[in-house]
């Protein structure tokens, strides 16, 4: 009944798209930098995990706790140069933050137990939040051709984000 409900407010706009489009969350225990775990995520799932609304935090902190874990955990927020989703989402809530403190100068965040976020050094090692849903909300860019790494920044100048293969 609940998700029949859902549905009925989707298709009526009473709530936005992305709410209807629940990503599934998985938490990985492995502690890798913020680029590893992002590489893993992307290879295993779909990316690091996107946070949209206070409805998904709960969801995430559901996933860490089912785990038996309570400590910081990636997530796909990164600084380059601004604040954005490493899934390149921008849509209806890819503004929404749930900062802990005031923000300092590192390129990465983290989300706590209590489901407040903080930025970190990438380099650290940390447990990830990954997700498997769809990019159609993405500003992903494929470039299928072989480039060197300079020639993607190039490119990446021109586009919000890259996706190579």
């Amino acid at each position: 009944m609940e998700g029949f409900f859902i549905g009925v407010l989707c298709l009526s706009g009473c709530l936005t798209f992305s709410t209807c489009l629940l990503h599934q969350y998985h938490f990985v225990s492995d502690t890798k930098t913020w680029t590893e775990a992002q590489s893993y995520c992307r290879e295993k799932y779909t990316d690091l995990a996107t946070v949209e609304n206070p409805e998904e935090i709960k969801k995430l902190n559901d996933t860490v706790s089912t785990a038996g874990y309570s400590s910081e955990v990636w997530i796909g927020l990164h600084r380059h140069p601004h604040w954005k989703w490493s899934d390149g989402f921008n849509k209806r809530g890819a503004e929404y933050r749930k900062w802990d403190t005031d923000k300092t100068n590192q390129l990465c965040a983290l989300m706590m137990n209590y489901g407040k976020w903080f930025d970190h050094n990438c380099q650290a090692r940390h447990p990830s939040y990954c997700y498997r849903g769809e990019l159609e909300d993405s500003d992903f860019v494929l470039v299928n051709a072989t480039k060197t790494w300079s020639e993607l920044r190039v490119t990446a100048e021109k586009t919000t984000q890259i996706w190579s293969l």
